[in-house]
C-alpha cells in the first residue's frame, strides 16, 4: 500500500494545454486547473493532448512550445506545479502505422523508473479491440513501455476484467482515471475501478481533467484515496522531483 500523498503527486494524464483538443479552452481555464491540482498536492502534471483522434497529430516541438507557454503563465501567477509534455495516443490503425513507420512518439519517464520511457495509449471505449498484445510487443522492442489509460472505462474490460491479465503479461501498465472513482462515468466504471484498486492493478494515476467543472469530482477522488490509501504495483518516491526533460524516440 503506497501513501496516497506520494502517488497523487504525479498526474500522468491531463488535458491542461489550452486549445489543443477538447480539453482546456483557454489560458485562464488552464491556470484554474493548475491551481486546483497544486492545491491537491500534485507536483507534476503531464499535459496529454489527444493524438490520432479528432484529427489531432501534434509534433513534440508543438506540444513542447505550448507547455513552455503554460509554464510561463503559471510562473507569472505564482502557481507551483511542473507541467511536462506528453500525449494520449488513440489505439488503432494510425498508431500501428506510426510504429511500423518509425515515427517519433512523445514519450516520458517516471521519477521511480529512471530511464524507462513510457507512452500513454487510450483504447476505444466502446468498440472491440484486437492487437493489444501485439502493439505492446512492438513498442517494447523499441524500448518504450505502453501505459493504458483508464482501462476501467473500456466496455470490453468491464464485461471481462480478466483481459487485463493477458495485457499485463504482454507488457502493458495501467493508469487509473481518478474521476472514475467519483462516479463521473457511471456505476459500472466506478465498480470496475474499485475492483482494480483492490487487485493493485494500477501503476499510475491521472486526473484526465478536460474542464474546470470536473474539479469537484476530482477533489472527492483525492479525498477518498487519501483516506483509504492506494494499492499500487510500483514504488513511488516520497517526493516527486522536478520534471524530466521531454523525450522523443523513434519506435
Amino acid at each position: 500500500m503506497s501513501p496516497a500523498t506520494d502517488v497523487l503527486a504525479l498526474d500522468v494524464h491531463c488535458h491542461i494545454l489550452p486549445g489543443c483538443d477538447e480539453g482546456s479552452r483557454n489560458s485562464a481555464e488552464s491556470l484554474l486547473m493548475a491551481r486546483e491540482l497544486a492545491a491537491l498536492g500534485v507536483r507534476r502534471v503531464h499535459a496529454t493532448p489527444h493524438q490520432f483522434r479528432f484529427g489531432n497529430e501534434r509534433a513534440l516541438a508543438d506540444v513542447g512550445a505550448r507547455v513552455a507557454d503554460t509554464r510561463r503563465d503559471l510562473e507569472r501567477n505564482g502557481v507551483e506545479i511542473e507541467v511536462v509534455p506528453s500525449a494520449e495516443y488513440l489505439f488503432g490503425e494510425r498508431l500501428f502505422d506510426a510504429v511500423e513507420a518509425n515515427e517519433t512518439l512523445i514519450t516520458w519517464t517516471a521519477p521511480h523508473r529512471d530511464a524507462v520511457r513510457h507512452v500513454l495509449v487510450e483504447l476505444p471505449l466502446r468498440d472491440p479491440v484486437v492487437g493489444v498484445e501485439s502493439l505492446a510487443k512492438r513498442l517494447l522492442r523499441s524500448g518504450i513501455r505502453p501505459v493504458m489509460a483508464h482501462p476501467e472505462r473500456v466496455q470490453s474490460v468491464i464485461g471481462d476484467a480478466t483481459r487485463t491479465t493477458a495485457w499485463r503479461a504482454a507488457g502493458w501498465e495501467f493508469q487509473l482515471d481518478l474521476l472514475s472513482l467519483s462516479g463521473t462515468y457511471g456505476r459500472d466504471v466506478r465498480a470496475t475501478a474499485e475492483r482494480f484498486l483492490d487487485a493493485a492493478l494500477y501503476d499510475f494515476v491521472g486526473s484526465d481533467l478536460h474542464r474546470s467543472v470536473q474539479i469537484p469530482d476530482l477533489v472527492r477522488a483525492h479525498e477518498r484515496l487519501r483516506r483509504d490509501g492506494i494499492p499500487t504495483r510500483t514504488p513511488v518516491p516520497a517526493a516527486v522531483p522536478g520534471p524530466a526533460r521531454p523525450s522523443s524516440r523513434h519506435t
